[in-house]
């Protein structure tokens, strides 16, 4: 009985991508290598599956980026530094939207493959069995964007999203805050949840009071913001939080405007720091946002050399290139006397 790409992977402790790479023919593959797998392949009885060599060839030297949706400027920022520096290198790039779906990913990560695509890039990676079981058997060189597996070792491109949370919420503590709530983004996000990790543990190291009535949760739209700033904006003032962290920019926005057509005033009455802050298109009277930020177009170009880097080497280790993120300071923050 033959054995499976992923079995014989284990038994010769070849990974999955250089064994698939010397079944494709892959010329980057060294000849001792190659000459190895080919030994371990005629002692297993391996068979491999016919491939169709037009596919491959159409999109030679295109790469997929698989992306949920193209409204937000993070994204976009993503997307335009991967096409600016592939496009220095010669190669073109398909865009397909997931939807944030799980399912839709695993798909178009399946077609990439079987379609001969140089490269994939995947920017709002939902992590589940079937993505670990694609990219296992990936010939193709896949790197993620912000967002990565867990469960195992990627390329990955992001932005320390846990470190971002704490530092905007100790930005606050030390200009003497204490009342200071969350605005977190959906559960389902990576990149939210390390924000509020990041917010909490911030709060329990300054010994400070934290449950379940600090954070807010919010879809990352503006009016989920505005949603969240009509619950805070309608607490007894004497229990009012004085601050607010909120995940994302735009929700910021939602909040400020609610909070204003309540009657409270930024910063004076309560003050906001985000991250990522894109609001401006948002508020009519636009409030300067303190912020940690990131810069996604240099995220996305690194993104793209890293993928370079990765089909010239192949065997190479798995890289995580980690940007720290930026502080911006505006003026919606106040210092409160301790």
């Amino acid at each position: 009985m033959s054995l499976t790409m992923a079995e014989l992977s284990a038994k010769t402790g070849i990974s999955t991508a250089t064994i698939s790479r010397v079944l494709n023919g892959d010329k980057r593959v060294s000849p001792e290598m190659r000459e190895r797998v080919m030994a371990a392949l005629a002692e297993s009885g391996y068979e491999k599956r016919p491939r169709r060599s037009s596919a491959s060839s159409r999109n030679d030297r295109t790469v997929m980026i698989i992306v949920a949706q193209l409204h937000n400027p993070i994204t976009l920022g993503f997307i335009d530094g991967i096409r600016r520096r592939l496009a220095r290198a010669g190669m073109k790039t398909v865009i397909t939207l997931s939807d944030y779906s799980s399912e839709t990913e695993c798909e178009m990560l399946a077609y990439a493959e079987r379609s001969g695509f140089s490269g994939i890039f995947m920017l709002n990676a939902v992590e589940c069995p079937r993505l670990i079981s694609l990219l296992d058997s990936a010939s193709a060189p896949v790197i993620f964007v912000n967002r990565y597996p867990r469960s195992r070792d990627s390329d990955v491109v992001a932005v320390d999203n846990y470190r971002s949370g704490y530092l905007a919420t100790k930005y606050l503590i030390d200009r003497g805050h204490r009342a200071i709530a969350h605005i977190a983004g959906p559960r389902t996000s990576m990149t939210c949840r390390d924000r509020q990790r990041g917010f909490e543990d911030a709060m329990r190291t300054a010994g400070l009071p934290l449950d379940a009535g600090n954070i807010f949760y919010g879809d990352r739209s503006y009016k989920s913001g505005c949603e969240c700033g009509e619950k805070i904006g309608k607490m007894p003032q004497n229990e009012r939080f004085t601050a607010v962290f909120s995940a994302t920019g735009v929700m910021a926005a939602g909040m400020i405007d609610r909070l204003r057509a309540l009657g409270i005033r930024v910063p004076e009455d309560v003050s906001v720091i985000c991250n990522d802050d894109y609001s401006r298109d948002y508020m009519p009277c636009p409030i300067d946002l303190t912020t940690y930020e990131q810069d996604p177009e240099v995220m996305g170009e690194t993104a793209a050399e890293l993928m370079l880097e990765r089909a010239a080497a192949p065997d190479m280790p798995p890289r995580r290139i980690v940007f720290p993120p930026v502080l911006i300071e505006r003026n919606s923050v106040k210092t409160r006397e301790k």
